[in-house]
């Protein structure tokens, strides 16, 4: 019998929104990533579009947050605004254990996104240019940033955004979780990771 979401250590309210939604089995990538990610391990996973990473990721990041603190303590970085969109839809499961998320991209009016986050939100999804933009204006503060993940790392290398994620890591605390997930491994890829991870 394949293992469950339960049985990887998955908070059990979680357990309970994913089987609302008729959820209960991992997908591969999920259930070798989940028990190194629960543990806090930093990982690089290899993953096309559609394996269902997001919840790799997402489960244990939304397991990390502190409700009671009113800040930004997940950052995930992606490359497109259709990503940004689905990625926060998924994690929306997380408001079963009161948190606050919201996606931020561009092609969208300011005010409503920096009211948001001005008002403390737990997690941010994000482009990696409106969120530059953000952390300019001084509306994104990425100081309590606890787990910060790059999905699509390689689509995002294309894109020319390597810089600006650069900095969105540099802004990010040292002793945070990170983790990377990418189709392929570019060479620019990987010195990356070696750069802000730790044993991935």
């Amino acid at each position: 019998m394949t293992a469950t979401f339960r049985d990887l250590g998955v908070d059990a309210a979680l357990c309970d929104a994913l089987e609302a939604k008729g959820i209960t089995h991992p997908f591969p990538i999920q259930a070798m990533t989940l028990p190194m990610a629960l543990a806090g391990n930093d990982l690089i996973g290899q993953a096309r579009t559609g394996t269902g990473k997001t919840l790799a990721f997402g489960l244990p990041l939304l397991q990390r947050i502190d409700t009671s603190a009113r800040r930004t303590q997940a950052l995930i970085v992606v490359p497109t605004r259709e990503l940004c969109v689905q990625v926060h839809e998924d994690l929306t499961i997380g408001s079963v254990l009161g948190i606050r998320s919201i996606a931020v991209y561009g092609g969208t009016p300011y005010e409503e996104q920096t009211a948001a986050l001005e008002s403390g939100v737990h997690v941010v999804v994000g482009t990696p240019g409106r969120l530059i933009d953000h952390l300019n204006r001084g509306t994104l503060d990425l100081s309590d940033v606890r787990a910060l993940i790059l999905d699509e790392a390689d689509e995002m290398l294309d894109m020319g955004f390597l810089p600006d994620v650069e900095r969105l890591i540099e802004a990010c605390p040292v002793d945070r979780h990170t983790m990377l997930f990418s189709a392929t491994m570019p060479t620019a890829i990987v010195r990356m990771a070696r750069r802000y991870m730790v044993s991935p």
